[in-house]
Formats: structure tokens, C-alpha cells, sequence
């Protein structure tokens, strides 16, 4: 079987160029998915992550990979773009949506003090309640590996995306061949790591009420500005042509990507059990996810390296691109 690389991401990045896809019946659902290059050449799939749909991971990347003689594959993962989905609007919502102004931000407050905790953390819920979660998503994955009869794997893997990859390299590890965790973490309730920013919990609540007005263009250019790194910054008009094709691909502003993750058992002691190749690429800056959670999958993994870029944020930003491929790159052809 074929060699593969397995590449997983998480929330607003730049966009795609293809109107190409299929759709696979696959682990009892629906899977969209498309592919670049040459069939015979090592694959390379890319999994996007919380609220993200495929066409959110940038073109030029695709085409950087592509071009160093490998076979691109992308798809969407549930509950977002065109694969199957699970959520709905909630009624709380559609309560929301017609209260006043006032009683609308008053709910919003109590709300986001429920989801962090004393020290500003997301609160997790294991063994709580959900539609899926991340152990489902690797199998999503997984069986599109099956599809394509792909043995093993190179996972690269965004923020919750990087988190899929962790589980499938923890819970199927004979199917990866490297791994590659970029802007993510073994757990949000990881003692001693710190929460997202207060900046950035400020730009959440902005940004729901923005999609309660239904701003859902607004509300994508507030979120990605908030990600954004003091020396790689946030670029409007930029951003603004690729969101189109983000918000044609179909955007689930209430998929249940938050609340698999919720659930989902913390992996940092886990991940010692890891012993494939790991890169670990990391913002200095990432305002959701901050460096220390990068730092710590580098620690916990014996003989991972790491790529710690200096003023960027939680994303893949377009001037950073090319050393990215490199090192990506790099990384995959270590292993042969």
C-alpha cells in the first residue's frame, strides 16, 4: 500500500482554489473530500478543525506539498463544509436572536463565564455528554485512509486538528508514519498551561453576537484579526477575497467540534507513548492556544523537534508559507 501524510488543521486560515470533490459514505457518514497531483506519488491528506472547512487551509501550501512530489488529499471534517452534519441552531439561540440588545449581551456574559474557569481556561467535561468526538474524528480520518487503501500516514495536524492527530497516533499508530501537531495541545485542562487571552475571550463575545445579528461575514474578519500576530498581521482585504470560498463551502456556526473536544481525555501523559517522528510548529503569539501547549507535546514526545515562529498568531499566515512547506517537507522525507 501507499505511503501517506495525513494533514489536520483547526479554525480561520486562508483559502483553496479547487471546485473539484467526491463524497464518500465512510464510518457511517457522509465525507467530502478532493485531491491534487499525481496518484502514484506519496499522499498527503489534510484535516481542517473546529468550525473549519477544508477551503480554509492555504493554496499555496497545498501547492508547495504538491510540488515536492506528493498526492494531496483534503477533506471536510463532520459537522462542517459538505460532509455530514450533526448540529443545528439550538433553541437558546433562536430565543437570542429576538431579545433585546441588553438581555441578549447579559446572556452572552453568563454564558462565556460558564465555558472558562477561575484561571481562564476552557472548561473540559470528560465522560460528559456530546454527538461525537475527537476519537470519532480520527476515525473519519482513518477510514478515508481505508477508502484510498493507504496503509500509513504522515499526520499533520492545526490546533484541533493537531488534537486529532495525537489520537490517532496514540490510538492507531500503526497507521502513522510522522507526525506533525501545528498550534495545538494535549489538553486545554493541561496543568499549569495557561488560557486563551483575555483579548482574544473579548473578540469571542464580539463574534457571537455578531452571528446572532447574523454579521456571519463580520464576525469571520473579527475572529481572524484576533488570532493574528503582532509581526504577521491581519491583512482585511487579503482575507476578505478568501473568505468567499470559506463561506461557499458551507459553514456550521454551531457544529459540535467545541463539544468533542470538551469531552475528549486529556493526552499529556499519553503522548510518551508516541514514537514516531514529531514536528511541533508553534506561533510565539497564539492567542487561543499559547506556545506553552506547543512546548509541552515537544517534551512530552522523546526526540521531537520543533518550529517556534516569532510574532505569529494562531495561523497559518500567508507570508510564512513557503518555510512552512520546507519544513514540512523536510520533515516527511526523513522517513522513507
Amino acid at each position: 500500500m501507499k505511503k501517506f501524510i495525513l494533514v489536520i488543521y483547526f479554525i480561520v486560515f486562508p483559502i483553496f482554489g479547487s471546485d473539484q470533490g467526491n463524497v464518500s459514505h465512510l464510518n457511517n457518514i457522509d465525507i467530502w473530500w478532493e485531491d491534487y497531483g499525481n496518484k502514484s506519488n506519496p499522499p498527503v491528506l489534510l484535516i481542517m478543525g473546529t468550525n473549519a472547512n477544508s477551503k480554509m487551509w492555504p493554496q499555496e501550501l497545498i501547492d508547495g506539498i504538491e510540488e515536492n512530489d506528493f498526492y494531496v488529499i483534503n477533506f471536510d471534517n463532520r459537522d462542517v463544509g459538505k460532509s455530514t452534519w450533526f448540529s443545528k441552531e439550538p433553541l437558546l439561540i433562536k430565543v437570542l436572536k429576538i431579545l433585546p440588545t441588553s438581555i441578549t449581551e447579559y446572556f452572552v456574559e453568563q454564558m462565556f463565564s460558564l465555558m472558562l474557569d477561575e484561571e481562564g481556561k476552557f472548561r473540559m467535561n470528560p465522560g460528559g455528554s456530546a454527538l461525537y468526538d475527537l476519537n470519532d474524528m480520527a476515525l473519519d480520518a482513518v477510514s478515508l485512509l481505508d477508502h484510498l487503501n493507504i496503509e500509513k500516514a504522515h499526520i499533520v495536524g492545526a490546533s484541533m486538528g493537531g488534537m486529532i492527530a495525537q489520537v490517532i497516533a496514540l490510538e492507531h499508530p500503526e497507521r502513522v508514519l510522522t507526525l506533525a501537531p501545528i498550534m495545538s495541545t494535549p489538553g486545554f485542562d493541561t496543568e499549569n498551561l495557561p488560557g486563551p487571552s483575555k483579548s482574544f475571550t473579548k473578540s469571542l463575545k464580539v463574534t457571537f453576537i455578531q452571528n446572532l445579528e447574523g454579521k456571519e461575514r463580520e464576525a469571520s474578519l473579527t475572529t481572524q484579526r484576533a488570532l493574528s500576530g503582532t509581526r504577521y498581521p491581519f491583512n482585511k482585504e487579503s482575507f476578505g477575497k478568501r473568505l468567499n470560498l470559506i463561506l461557499s463551502q458551507g459553514n456550521n456556526l454551531y457544529s459540535g467540534h467545541l463539544a468533542a473536544v470538551g469531552i475528549s481525555p486529556n493526552r499529556f501523559h499519553r503522548l510518551k507513548e508516541i514514537k514516531v517522528p514529531t514536528l511541533v510548529i508553534h506561533g510565539s503569539e497564539d492567542p487561543i492556544i499559547p506556545l506553552e501547549h506547543g512546548l509541552a507535546i515537544v517534551n512530552q514526545i522523546q526526540g521531537s523537534n520543533q518550529m517556534i515562529i516569532d510574532g505569529l498568531g494562531h495561523e497559518i499566515h500567508q507570508e510564512i508559507i513557503p518555510a512552512i512547506t520546507k519544513k514540512l517537507v523536510d520533515h516527511f522525507n526523513s522517513v522513507k
